[in-house]
């Protein structure tokens, strides 16, 4: 009967501390995605955390508590790959204005464009002109669509930057998002540090913020993994990014993620290199490091920035001023639509934190 009573009480704090608008907002989304779908939500409220999880299992609507399950972040990894930047910038390891090229250890097919030259800050706020994707990867996402980046190692990305590269814009001109570009970004800090990615993102990100559940290689977790599906609720497979990791190779839970995000209330000064703006990403929003940051009604920052891939979709806001945070995570693929509203669903939420 004790045993019983404990972990009754252990659901209740992770299910209670939202109010009903935002578990009917949370449904309300839920009941448009596949079957089978399941959303995690943690909302951060400086030093509470409470987690909501639900399932829609034919149409009905299911409290689960998801809190430490595993999905893929996608593009959140991006974020993680600019906080070990701001560690070696903060080392005085590598400078942000420093030309790419001085911390590359072979020539670069383009190393400037127009006459300006690409910066390390550049790769990281997407200003450096580069595309996206790499030529070449069109034959790899038409005939491999189910993992597109399997195939994609870390020599095949050196070969692209020497005897490619291509920028379709001058650098530092306008922002210009690039996966090709954050990718390459962590083999960059790679070479300064003379540790490979792994190793880097275990130091700074990982081990610094006790975020235990967030892995490059799913397998040292897989007994949590949640499925990916897609828009008709079938399983997909993971995905595997191997070069491209640094853009959105890592998986987590909405648990790690709520530690990371509170560690952002701690006046890191690590941190705050990150949240610094550094661009114009569009006309109403900016960017610093990794972070795209938005503004609530008092003009007050919000860092943002979401994810997807085949079989999931995340979504991650942080108010540094009002220590406030909501991340949502799904097995839901990026390329459902309905995942588009996630953005909407976090701000709604993120607004209603009493």
């Amino acid at each position: 009967m004790k045993k019983n009573t404990i972990l009754i009480g252990l659901f209740l704090s992770i299910t209670l501390g939202q109010n009903q608008t935002q578990i009917d907002s949370i449904h309300h989304l839920l009941t448009q995605l596949p079957n089978n779908s399941q959303l995690a939500v943690a909302i951060i409220n400086k030093d509470t955390v409470s987690y909501y999880g639900a399932l829609n299992l034919n149409g009905t609507i299911d409290v689960i508590d998801n809190h430490d399950r595993v999905f893929e972040i996608g593009s959140i990894t991006k974020v993680m790959t600019s906080t070990i930047l701001a560690n070696l910038v903060y080392e005085k390891k590598i400078s942000l204005d420093d030309p790419l090229q001085d911390h590359v250890p072979y020539k670069l097919k383009r190393p400037k464009k127009d006459g300006v030259t690409v910066t390390i800050q550049m790769l990281s706020n997407h200003s450096s002109g580069l595309t996206g994707m790499p030529s070449g990867m069109l034959l790899d996402l038409l005939f491999n669509s189910d993992n597109p980046y399997v195939n994609y190692d870390l020599s095949r990305m050196e070969k692209y930057f020497k005897k490619k590269m291509k920028m379709n814009r001058t650098p530092g001109e306008s922002s210009l998002y690039s996966n090709i570009g954050v990718g390459y970004l962590g083999h960059v800090l790679g070479y300064v540090a003379e540790k490979p990615y792994e190793d880097l993102l275990d130091q700074y990100v990982m081990k610094k913020y006790d975020m235990i559940s967030t892995k490059l290689n799913r397998n040292q977790i897989e007994d949590r993994l949640v499925k990916g599906l897609n828009k008709k609720g079938r399983v997909v497979s993971n995905w595997d990014l191997h070069a491209f990791a640094p853009a959105g190779g890592l998986v987590s839970t909405v648990e790690d993620l709520a530690r990371f995000a509170q560690a952002h209330f701690q006046n890191d000064p690590v941190l705050k290199i990150q949240l610094k703006k550094t661009a114009k990403f569009s006309e109403k929003v900016d960017i610093g490091l990794g972070w795209l940051i938005f503004y609530d009604d008092e003009e007050n920052p919000i860092y943002w920035h979401n994810g997807g891939t085949g079989g999931y979709s995340s979504d991650m806001t942080i108010s540094v001023e009002n220590q406030k945070s909501v991340v949502i995570l799904s097995n839901v693929s990026a390329f459902v639509k309905e995942t588009r509203q996630y953005r909407n669903l976090n701000f709604t939420l993120l607004s209603l934190i009493e």
